[in-house]
């Protein structure tokens, strides 16, 4: 079969000879398909069911929508294209990248949209380098470079958990090296989450049980950390715990993750985004319960610190008390309240005094008012008088316009109605014409009133404030004879000065006499 292969080719490379076909039409021509389905036979006939090539990647690309991977497999001299479907696709374990350099296995077949043939690969497999190891390290490269391995973003464990969720399968013998250690502490909550650890699909098994767990536990009573375990065994063995997805799982946890994954020798993915990485699942156990352990002696430590704090509280506060009772105030309490007796007295008499310079104050703002008030009562009152004669001047003026203008329509009304003998409407004019007179009268009188009455008001207003009024209250007015200074201070009079005091009903004389003088008369 391969033989005729070659042989197919060697005949294509031959020169054309007289033999070629005739192209007026007397040999029947084929269609495209037609020569691409006889290729397709040649290939398919002439190849073997299976090939497995060796080359470079490039090219590599990933549909998004449908999945399937295209790349091109290249040497020094030729290249292939290639296609590896998605359902093989999936089942790869590492990223093909350009440049790599791999083992590809499929058949070899032909793509009649484009004319061109290809490889169609089911497997491929990195050379230098088991595929398994190649993922780990793309994984481990692309995990670590976003920081999911960092020390800073891992949460604290809890010092004292009472609820442990350990998520490993029900037959591993991780679980019973687990079960001997916990089972130490019989106060301790255990509740076991089975789930594959081994083969297709645990991963994605494994990343849900995380998931349902940080979504169903609060509501469930909760739990303290997540215990992830899994005995020793190969790399293809415990590779679930090297896929992205258990690894993202764990980092999107609410709950503290330890993992106890294989042997001290093996380091999984799942161990390095773990909160904590325990070399063994018997370590995973012991690291969770450590704080449990020295429990006890941890209590006694507290006991006696707590005991030597309140001994020396105990004493300060004795020590306190007694100077307390030594102190002046309880040897002779009554000192104090005589103090405070003393001090109201002070407090007493400084407001006597404040209220004395505030009355005094408020004598002499009043003083000084009504002073002002002398001189100015009687011009407001004149100006008052003058605004009301204008006022009334104004509403005579204007009363008298709109009569003559109401007498004036009149007049045209009636030139209209002796026109047209209306005897009615000239009645009933008339009548409105009386009735708007009577209340235009009536307005004026009741605006008028009303003007006196404010006025009258105001005056009594003005003369309750005025002067006189104050001086009949009992208070007198004093000025200096010759000027007529009004008198506020006893500074502004010197002795022999003649003084007017002014009363409500009249006004005496006097004379200033020195103080520091001696009275003939005393």
């Amino acid at each position: 079969m391969t033989a005729n292969f070659f042989e197919f080719q060697a005949k294509l490379r031959k020169p054309r000879s007289a033999a070629q076909p005739n192209v007026t039409g007397e040999e029947t021509a084929v269609s495209v398909s037609e020569l691409t389905a006889q290729i397709t036979r040649v290939i398919n006939t002439g190849m073997p069911a299976a090939v497995l090539v060796r080359g470079e990647l490039s090219n590599v690309n990933r549909n998004k929508s449908s999945g399937h991977l295209y790349f091109t497999l290249k040497d020094s001299e030729a290249c292939i294209e290639c296609v590896m479907f998605r359902s093989e696709a999936m089942r790869l374990k590492f990223q093909p990248e350009d440049g790599m350099e791999i083992l590809a296995a499929g058949r070899i077949g032909v793509y009649p949209q484009r004319g061109r043939y290809q490889l169609y690969a089911n497997t491929i497999r990195p050379l230098g380098q088991g595929a398994l190891e190649l993922a780990f390290q793309q994984v481990r490269r692309k995990l670590e470079a976003e920081g999911l391995f960092a020390a800073e973003r891992k949460k604290p464990l809890p010092a004292y958990p009472l609820r442990i969720v350990v998520v490993t399968s029900r037959e591993a013998a991780a679980l019973h090296d687990i079960l001997k250690v916990l089972r130490r502490f019989a106060w301790m909550r255990i509740m076991i989450y089975p789930v594959p650890v081994q083969g297709d699909g645990a991963g994605l098994k494994i990343a849900a049980a995380l998931q349902h767990l940080n979504a169903t536990i609060p509501t469930r009573g909760g739990a303290d950390v997540i215990l992830l375990a899994r005995g020793g065994g190969s790399l293809e063995d415990l590779w679930s715990f090297n896929e992205e997805v258990v690894a993202r799982a764990i980092v999107a946890s609410h709950l503290p993750v330890v993992s106890g994954i294989g042997h001290e020798v093996d380091v999984s993915i799942a161990d390095l985004v773990a909160d904590h990485h325990a070399h063994t699942p018997t370590e995973a156990a012991q690291v969770v319960t450590a704080q449990w352990r020295g429990a006890a002696d941890h209590l006694d430590g507290a006991g006696r610190r707590l005991a030597r704090v309140l001994g020396t509280m105990l004493s300060d506060l004795t020590q306190r008390l007694r100077a307390i009772e030594r102190h002046e105030a309880f040897r002779r309490p009554t000192d104090r309240v005589n103090m405070l007796r003393q001090l109201l007295d002070d407090r007493q008499r400084s407001l006597r005094v404040a209220e004395d310079r505030m009355l005094r104050d408020a004598t002499d703002r009043i003083q000084s008012a009504m002073t002002r008030l002398g001189g100015f009562f009687p011009r407001v009152l004149s100006r008052f008088r003058e605004m009301l004669g204008d006022f009334r001047q104004r509403l005579d003026q204007r009363f008298a316009i709109r009569l003559r203008s109401a007498r004036d329509q009149l007049a045209r009304s009636e030139t209209m109605v002796q026109e047209h003998h209306p005897r009615l409407r000239v009645r009933l004019a008339g009548q409105k014409l009386d009735m708007a007179e009577i209340r235009v009268a009536n307005a004026s009188r009741r605006n008028v009133r009303g003007r006196i009455q404010q006025i009258d008001a105001l005056a009594r207003q003005l003369d309750a404030v005025s002067p006189q009024s104050v001086l009949r209250r009992g208070y007198t007015m004093t000025t200096r004879k010759k000027d007529g200074l009004p008198l506020r201070s006893a500074s502004q009079v010197k002795p022999g000065d003649k003084l007017t005091t002014r009363f409500a009903d009249g006004q005496v004389e006097s004379i200033v006499e020195d103080s520091k003088q001696l009275s003939l008369f005393d």
